[in-house]
């Protein structure tokens, strides 16, 4: 038997194995998101079935197997909605309990009924016949393009919750969000599974597998895929996995007088300019608002309509050219660019050099450059 094993079977084995070991671990870190992870957990040991159906079905294929097999199949209809599920648990600490509505798991259920008629009402043998007679092709196909579709309207809607978090988060943070960018590799890792899953059955029902590297096979190494991802971030960044994030807190229509609105901006300045909170890596509007004595609200109206900007940029701003600061006085010639950034408040390169370039519409390697010109 081992002699027969192809490389296809050794990507399924080594995701089966690692599956099974995360969705055990990722329960067992301490002080991490569990409601959250729970949906993840989820979402692997339904991965890793897939993978162990796959590898038992080809295998060892009887008609019992080729009957039951059917049945398995309820998952893909499972997975999309827990997918939406579990990036809006991780983007929002509010909805750490969020579920979706009954509703979106009809189709799983749907499913599963008509399935236990074919499980029920005819043999293996019986049902065998059947597949073998062409009887349930319409079926397969309903079922092949329902799931395909739903599956990728799940993850569309997932990106959208991302995009929705990172045009907003600037009115309410002053530092990027670590887990966006898992959450990004996460579902293109599941965007490749389910493409891959598109592109074989168009292979197969339209181009009668004329391209002949895009077949059946071709989903099953896409699906390890989504478990290595999690497996690589789990180990590199297991923070993710733990800290859930605060939702957004838009700012309301709400208007502050003329007098109210001067003296709320006078203690803002005076705040920034000599406290110098912005120096403070993860300040939020909540800790900007708690220090003025005043609302969320207040503040982002304030920073909206009178400065015209995010709180983003407001406080990335005041870093910028602290930084700035801190070059003219020589300052980079004992400590690097990087370091001098985190001095200032930044916590990491990337936005550090895009803050930055917006603010100088240089890069700071180019800045100090030139100053030493002039």
């Amino acid at each position: 038997m081992l002699e027969s094993f192809q490389l296809i079977d050794i990507i399924i084995i080594i995701g089966i194995c690692q599956g099974v070991f995360l969705s055990f671990t990722l329960q067992k870190i301490e002080n991490n998101n569990r409601k959250a992870n729970t949906i993840l957990s989820s979402l692997i040991v339904i991965a890793t079935l897939m993978l162990i159906g796959r590898f038992i079905f080809f295998r060892y294929l009887t008609a019992i197997v080729f009957q039951w097999s059917l049945v398995g199949d309820t998952i893909l209809f499972i997975f999309g909605p827990l997918v939406y599920i579990y990036v809006r648990r991780l983007l929002f600490k509010i909805d750490e309990s969020y579920f979706l509505p009954w509703t979106h798991f009809l189709p799983a259920l749907l499913f599963l009924v008509a399935t236990w008629i074919y499980v029920i009402f005819y043999t293996p043998a019986e049902y065998y016949v059947l597949f073998q007679e062409g009887k349930l092709t319409l079926f397969f196909n309903i079922v092949s393009i329902l799931a395909m579709l739903l599956n990728s309207s799940y993850l569309v809607a997932s990106f959208i919750l991302i995009k929705r978090f990172r045009v907003s988060k600037k009115l309410v943070f002053s530092f990027d969000q670590g887990p966006i960018s898992y959450l990004i590799y996460f579902l293109i890792a599941i965007g490749l599974c389910v493409l891959a899953w598109i592109l074989s059955y168009a292979n197969y029902k339209l181009f009668d597998e004329f391209f002949k590297y895009i077949d059946y096979n071709t989903v099953w190494v896409a699906i390890p895929i989504f478990i290595y991802v999690i497996g690589y971030f789990s180990l590199r960044q297991p923070e993710l996995f733990r800290i859930p994030i605060e939702k957004e807190n838009k700012p309301s229509k709400e208007r502050l007088s003329l007098s109210d609105s001067n003296l709320l901006k006078e203690k803002l300045d005076t705040l920034m300019k000599n406290d110098k909170i912005f120096l403070q890596s993860d300040l939020t509007l909540v800790n900007i608002s708690e220090r003025l004595k005043t609302s969320t609200n207040n503040v982002s109206w304030l920073l909206n309509n009178i400065y015209e900007t995010t709180f983003y940029d407001f406080v990335n701003n005041y870093r910028v050219k602290e930084f700035i600061r801190k070059v003219e006085r020589r300052e980079h010639l004992q400590h690097t660019i990087l370091a001098l950034s985190f001095d200032v408040g930044f916590n990491s390169k990337s936005t550090f050099n895009k803050a930055f370039k917006i603010n100088m519409h240089e890069t700071p390697s180019s800045y100090i450059k030139n100053l030493r010109a002039a």
